[in-house]
């Protein structure tokens, strides 16, 4: 029951956070695809659950073309590499944040300079990136770390009240 509710909440303070409070690269959603293997064992849910988020809040703000099968894809990947690189100490979570931005970087950005949106190389479409990318990373491991660190408060408060949640490892 616990983890259903853990679910909910994040699911709805992901949404609002990622499309409607924040400003642009300053979004949950790559932390939330990091950290879902240490909330579920559910692999679909780990899976569909930042593409579904992502693809409603889009219905909402708007769908911007072929770059969104880049951005839907790179979530895909980082799904499948925070269930495949699973660690359960902090600097793991940290680690694969950091890897998740860099395959995005690369993937989304790569699909921006094959739409040809205003850049004449591939270089240059990475470089100009950079800034985006970086709040985007600030935000990654901010909202990783957060997100841990809520885990880790819930886990001890169920804990105290005699239920067998496995205590999360800071190491």
């Amino acid at each position: 029951m616990s983890e259903i509710i853990k679910s909910v909440a994040f699911i709805l303070a992901s949404i609002i956070l990622a499309r409607f409070a924040l400003p642009a690269n300053i979004t949950p959603i790559i932390a939330m695809a990091v950290f879902l293997p240490y909330i579920t064992k559910n692999k679909h849910l780990q899976t569909l659950l930042p593409i579904g988020i992502l693809f409603l809040t889009d219905i909402f703000l708007g769908f911007y073309g072929a770059t969104m099968f880049f951005v839907y894809g790179s979530l895909l990947l980082i799904s499948v590499l925070s269930r495949k690189s699973y660690d359960a100490k902090f600097t793991g979570i940290l680690k694969t944040s950091g890897l998740s931005v860099l395959l995005w970087h690369f993937l989304v950005n790569f699909g921006v300079y094959l739409n040809g949106l205003g850049t004449v190389s591939l270089a240059q479409t990475y470089l100009a990136a950079i800034p985006f990318d970086f709040r985007l990373l600030v935000s990654t491991l901010a909202f990783s770390s957060l997100f841990y660190g809520a885990n880790y408060a819930v886990n001890r408060y169920i804990n105290r009240q005699g239920s067998k949640a496995e205590p999360m490892n800071f190491a």
